[in-house]
C-alpha cells in the first residue's frame, strides 16, 4: 500500500514537469520572435546613425578646416594627431610633416599650473579658459587662451583630447597697455597741483575728485563721491547762466573758463579760477563735466591788497605833511598834494596844477626864498646831473626853511620823471638852536659832575673827558685828547674786555661792566663803566660814551666778603665730615656694645633674674634710639645746596617709593587723593621730605583706624601740598616748637626730635613755607609749598 501511494505523488510530478516544460518551450518561441523583430530594428537605426555620424563628421571636418582659431587633437601624452592650418601659423609647427609634444612649447614656470588643468580636464572632461605662454618654432613668445575637452572612444575611455586655442598676445599687450596709461592718468591726476572735478548728471554729482581738490577743499574723496557740485560752492557765486549752459548743451562751445568761490569742509571761501570742458557721448549730448580748479585765494588776496595798497598809498601822499610834487620826463606835473599847495601858498586845488609846466611854476615861486636866483640855479644843475638830492636846506624870506629832496625817476634805464618833496621844517631849525644852548647848558653841568664821562671815537680814540675823568684817572684833558684810553688807563687783561665793548657799541648794545684800571701815578683801581654807542643828529655811529664810577673801596670790601665765604664754605665742609666721621666713630662702639649685651642676654638667659634682663632690655632701646639719633644728626647736617642734583621728579612716582620705605601698619590708611605734579628738585631730598612728614603722622595716629591724606594745590608760582592724619593733636603754642632740632612732644623712644627739623631745611633749601592746623584729639593738616620751577 506504501509503494503504490509513493507512485502515484511521482506519477502526478512528472504530469506537473511535461506541463511546465511546454509552458517554458512556449515562452521561449515568443521570446525568440520578439528578439529578432528587436535586432531588425537595431540594424536599421545603426544603419542610419552610421549616415547622421558621416554627416556630422564631414560637417566637423569643414568647421576644423575653416576655423579662424587654432583647433587641436592630441593624445593623452600630448603629442598632436590633428591640428588646422590656424594651429600651424600660430605655433609654427605642423603635424602632418612632423611629430612634436604641445608640453614642449609651454613655459617651464608654468609646468605646475599646466599639469593641474590637465589633471582637472582628465578627471572632469573639459576645462575652460586655460592661459599659458608658448615658444613657437620660431622662438615667439604667445600667450595663449585654450577650451578643451576629452575624446572617449566607444567604450567611455579616454583616448585623446581636442581644443581650441585663442591667441591673445596682442589683447593682453593692449590690456596692459591701457592699463599703463590708466596708472599714469591717475598718477598725472592725483599728483597734479590743480583740482580735478569729474562730473556727471548735467554736471551735478562729482564722479571724482583727485587729491589737490581734496587738499584744497579740506573733504576726503569718499566725501566727495556722495556731494553734489552745489554743496560746496559759494552761495553768493554767479552761476553759469542759460546763454553759457545753452552754448554747451548745443555743442557750440566745449569749455569755458571762470573765476568762482567755493567753501571748504570748515567754511573756508577759496576763490578759484575754473575750466570748465565737456565730454559728449556718441549722440553729441553731454555726458560729464571735467573741470580744473586752480586756487587763486593768495593771488586774489594780493590783488586786493595791491589796490588797497595804491589806494592808501594815493590817500598818503595827497595827505602827507610833505608838500609832493611828481612832474613827468617833459617837465609836466603829474601829481601834487594839498600840503604842497599851502607851503607854497597857492590858493589852488593840487588836481589844477596837473599839466602845468615846472619850469613855469618855478620861476613864479622864487620870489618866496631868500636867493631866488640860486633857487633857480640849483634846481637846473639837479634836472641836468640827474642824481638824488635828500634833505637840501632852503631859507625863506617869511623866516621859514624848508627841507627839500629830488628823486629821478627811471624805469628800465630810462628816465620817466622826478619827484620833489618839500618840508617844513621852522620848528625845526628853532629847535637845534634851543637845542644848542641847552647842550652848551648840560656841558656844563657834565663837566662838573662827581662821575667821570669819557668820549671815545669808533676806533677808541679820547674826544672828551670831563672834570670828574680827569681827577679820578689823574690825566690832564691833554694828555687824555686823541690817545686811546684802554691804552692809557686798562690793565692787560682788561684791554680785550675793553676791544669786545667796543665792537658792541658799534652793534648798538649798551651795557654796565666793571675794570681794573691803572691812573697815572701807577695806583690801582676798581671802576663801573656804564657804557652806550653814540651816534651823531644823522643816527649814524661815530663812537661811544662812558660814564665811570670808582668802586674800589666796595671792590675791596666784595673782595673780603667773598674771601670769607670760602672760608665758610671750607669750615661747613669741615664741619660735615667732622659729622660724618663722628657718626662712624661714635656707631661703631655702639655697634659693639649692642651685640655684647645680645651674646650676654644669650650666654646667661637661664641664669639671670628677670629684673636684670629687663635692665639689657632697657640698654638696647637706648643704643637704638642713640643710633637713630646719630642718623638723623647727620642727615641733617648733611641737607645743603652744594650736593643738590636738580632734575625732573615725578612725585606720583617717588611717592610710590616712599611708602615701600617705610613701614605702614595694617590700621592706617595713606591716600593720595589727586594725580601729583612734576616737581623739579633734588629727588633725595624730597624724599626725605615726605618721608619725615609721613612718619611723624603715622607716630601720632592714636585711633583704631589711621587715615592719612595727601593732596595738592597749583598756585601762581608754587605748589601747595598737605598731609592731614586724625591723630591725636598738636597744642597751638607747641605749633612752632615742634620744628626746632631736639624738640619733640612725643615720650616714644624713637622719637628723636629730628624729623620735622629735616622737613624745614629741607624746605629752606626750595624756599618753601611750612605751617599746621590742628585740633587736639582730632588731627593735624600740614601746609608746605614748592616752587613750581627751580
Amino acid at each position: 500500500m506504501e509503494q503504490k501511494k509513493r507512485i502515484k505523488i511521482l506519477e502526478r510530478a512528472l504530469v506537473r514537469e511535461k506541463a511546465a516544460r511546454k509552458e517554458a518551450e512556449r515562452l521561449l518561441e515568443e521570446k525568440s520572435s520578439e528578439l529578432y523583430k528587436i535586432s531588425e530594428t537595431q540594424k536599421q537605426t545603426n544603419s542610419h546613425l552610421q549616415e547622421l555620424l558621416i554627416e556630422r563628421t564631414s560637417e566637423l571636418e569643414g568647421v576644423f578646416v575653416n576655423i579662424i582659431d587654432a583647433y587641436i587633437v592630441m593624445d593623452l601624452t600630448g603629442n598632436v594627431l590633428k591640428m588646422n592650418d590656424a594651429a600651424v601659423r600660430l605655433i609654427g609647427y605642423d603635424s602632418c610633416k612632423e611629430v612634436f609634444n604641445l608640453l614642449t612649447l609651454i613655459d617651464e614656470g608654468q609646468m605646475e599650473y599646466t599639469k593641474k588643468a590637465f589633471k582637472e580636464l582628465y578627471n572632469m572632461g573639459t576645462y575652460t579658459n586655460y592661459r599659458a605662454v608658448i615658444k613657437t618654432k620660431f622662438g615667439k613668445l604667445r600667450t595663449v587662451q585654450v577650451n578643451a575637452s576629452i575624446i572617449y572612444n566607444g567604450k567611455g575611455q579616454a583616448i585623446g583630447a581636442q581644443g581650441i586655442v585663442h591667441d591673445i598676445t596682442n589683447e593682453i599687450a593692449m590690456k596692459n597697455l591701457l592699463q599703463d596709461q590708466k596708472k599714469q592718468l591717475e598718477i598725472v591726476i592725483d599728483n597734479s597741483p590743480i583740482g580735478i572735478l569729474l562730473t556727471g548728471n548735467e554736471g551735478k554729482n562729482v564722479i571724482l575728485a583727485n587729491k589737490a581738490i581734496c587738499k584744497m577743499l579740506e573733504f576726503s574723496e569718499a566725501e566727495f563721491k556722495d556731494m553734489e557740485v552745489k554743496d560746496f560752492t559759494h552761495p553768493d557765486d554767479r552761476p553759469m547762466t542759460l546763454k553759457e549752459l545753452k552754448l554747451f548743451h548745443e555743442g557750440e562751445k566745449d569749455s569755458a573758463t571762470l573765476e568762482k568761490r567755493y567753501v571748504s569742509k570748515y567754511g573756508k571761501t577759496v576763490w578759484a579760477k575754473t575750466s570748465v570742458t565737456v565730454v559728449r557721448g556718441p549722440s553729441g549730448m553731454v555726458k560729464y563735466h571735467l573741470a580744473t580748479i586752480e586756487d587763486v585765494s593768495k593771488e586774489k588776496e594780493q590783488k586786493e591788497k595791491l589796490l588797497e595798497s595804491e589806494a592808501r598809498l594815493s590817500s598818503l601822499i595827497l595827505n602827507l605833511q610833505s608838500g609832493i610834487l611828481l612832474e613827468d620826463d617833459l617837465g609836466k606835473v603829474v601829481l601834487a598834494n594839498i600840503q604842497f599847495c599851502r607851503l607854497f601858498k597857492m590858493p589852488v586845488n593840487p588836481e589844477e596844477l596837473v599839466g602845468m609846466d615846472c619850469k613855469l611854476a618855478a620861476e613864479q615861486s622864487k620870489v618866496l626864498f631868500k636867493n631866488p636866483d640860486a633857487f633857480i640855479k640849483r634846481i637846473e644843475k639837479l634836472l641836468i646831473d640827474k642824481s638824488i638830492c635828500i634833505n637840501e636846506e632852503l631859507e625863506l624870506v617869511d623866516g621859514r626853511f624848508f627841507k627839500r629832496s629830488y628823486i629821478p625817476i627811471f624805469y628800465e634805464g630810462e628816465s620817466k620823471g622826478r619827484l620833489w618833496t618839500y618840508e617844513d621844517i621852522t620848528m625845526e631849525k628853532y629847535y637845534e638852536l634851543n637845542l644848542k644852548i641847552q647842550k652848551d647848558k648840560f656841558s656844563s653841568i657834565i663837566d662838573n659832575m662827581n662821575l667821570g664821562l669819557l668820549e671815545v671815537d669808533n676806533n677808541d680814540a679820547v674826544m672828551y673827558a670831563n672834570k670828574s675823568f680827569v681827577d679820578i684817572s689823574g690825566y690832564s684833558r691833554d694828555e687824555l685828547y686823541g690817545k686811546k684810553a684802554s691804552d692809557l688807563l686798562m690793565t692787560s687783561r682788561f684791554k680785550r674786555k675793553i676791544a669786545d665793548k667796543n665792537n658792541k657799541r658799534k652793534l648798538g648794545i649798551s651795557d654796565s661792566y666793571e675794570v681794573e684800571i691803572l691812573t697815572k701815578e701807577g695806583e690801582l683801581k676798581h671802576w663801573l663803566i656804564s657804557g652806550a654807542p653814540n651816534y651823531n643828529s644823522n643816527r649814524q655811529l661815530v663812537g661811544s660814551i662812558g660814564v665811570h664810577l670808582d668802586i674800589t673801596e666796595k671792590k675791596n670790601l666784595e673782595l673780603q666778603k667773598e674771601e670769607l665765604l670760602i672760608n665758610l664754605e671750607k669750615q661747613n665742609a669741615q664741619l660735615n665730615e667732622f659729622a660724618h666721621i663722628v657718626s662712624h666713630d661714635l656707631k661703631s662702639p655702639l655697634r659693639s656694645i649692642s651685640a655684647l649685651i645680645a651674646w650676654t642676654k644669650e650666654d646667661f638667659f637661664k641664669s639671670m633674674e628677670e629684673q636684670s634682663l629687663t635692665n639689657l632690655d632697657l640698654i638696647e632701646e637706648k643704643i637704638e634710639r642713640m643710633d637713630l639719633l646719630i642718623e638723623n644728626i647727620l642727615k641733617y647736617s648733611s641737607i645743603d645746596n652744594s650736593q643738590s642734583q636738580i632734575e625732573e621728579v615725578n612725585l606720583n612716582t617717588l611717592m610710590e617709593d616712599v611708602l615701600k620705605m617705610m613701614y605702614v601698619p595694617e590700621n592706617v590708611k595713606i591716600v593720595v587723593l589727586k594725580k601729583l605734579p612734576v616737581f623739579y628738585g633734588d629727588t633725595t631730598k624730597i624724599q626725605q621730605l615726605f618721608l619725615n612728614l609721613l612718619s611723624n603722622a603715622i607716630n601720632h595716629l592714636d585711633k583704631p583706624h589711621g587715615l592719612i591724606e595727601i593732596d595738592y594745590v597749583p598756585l601762581e608760582s608754587y605748589f601747595q601740598f598737605s598731609i592731614k592724619d586724625n591723630g591725636k593733636g598738636i597744642k597751638e603754642e607747641d605749633h612752632q616748637k615742634i620744628f626746632e632740632i631736639f624738640k619733640t612732644l612725643d615720650s616714644s623712644e624713637k622719637a628723636t626730635g629730628i624729623g620735622l627739623s629735616i622737613v624745614k631745611k629741607v624746605l629752606d633749601l626750595y624756599h618753601g613755607e611750612i605751617w599746621l592746623e590742628s585740633e587736639v584729639g582730632v588731627g593735624t593738616t600740614f601746609y608746605f609749598t614748592l616752587k613750581q620751577q627751580q
